[in-house]
């Protein structure tokens, strides 16, 4: 059997299809404006996306269910979260004195959040909208300590106020996520 077939290919998210080509502009972009690294490092992240959109998860045997049943809609995320990202580092946009940082680490919260609240879906189970908010809640400040142990340890960090600040913001974020996702239970 190919790698890809025809009907793995109709499978994939139109929507993801444009935030890659997006990405690839934002490279150009960057390339043009003589910004090298940050257009290669941009073009790396797009590799790195189109390795998590591409394959036909939904017949890898190998893979959990909650993964192979993982929606469509959702592939777009990473790619969205690379593109709101990228000219924070290749403009430094990060450093000055403005939201970007901020605003990045809510709207990435809230993409993960998505996905991952697509994730607990997967299974079909029942799950009250509270309960949903919860566990969003929890992986949104669990991933955004991870990311500020991950920006300590590469020397990124930045002081004490921003870290904890980051952590809450992707926190608001995923939590935000849980709030407005569709409701698994029907109501009552």
């Amino acid at each position: 059997m190919p790698l890809l077939t025809r009907e793995d290919v109709r499978r994939q998210s139109a929507f993801a299809w444009i935030c890659i080509l997006a990405l690839l502009a934002m490279a150009a972009w960057f390339w043009d404006l003589e910004k090298r690294n940050a257009a290669m490092g941009t073009l790396l992240a797009l590799l790195g996306c189109l390795g998590l959109i591409l394959p036909p998860r939904e017949r890898m045997e190998v893979l959990p269910h909650r993964i192979r049943a993982l929606p469509r809609r959702v592939d777009a995320a990473p790619i969205l979260a690379t593109l709101i990202s990228s000219p924070g580092y290749g403009l430094n946009w990060f450093y000055g004195v403005n939201p970007y940082d901020e605003i990045v680490h809510l709207l990435s919260g809230f993409l993960a959040g998505m996905v991952f609240v697509a994730l607990l879906q997967a299974d079909g189970r029942p799950r009250e909208r509270a309960g949903l908010v919860l566990a969003a809640s929890g992986f949104g400040l669990a991933l955004g300590a991870g990311w500020e142990v991950f920006e300590w340890a590469t020397d990124l960090i930045g002081d004490w106020t921003d870290t904890w600040t980051d952590v809450l913001l992707t926190g608001a974020g995923a939590t935000i996520a849980g709030a407005v996702a569709r409701r698994s239970v029907p109501p009552r």
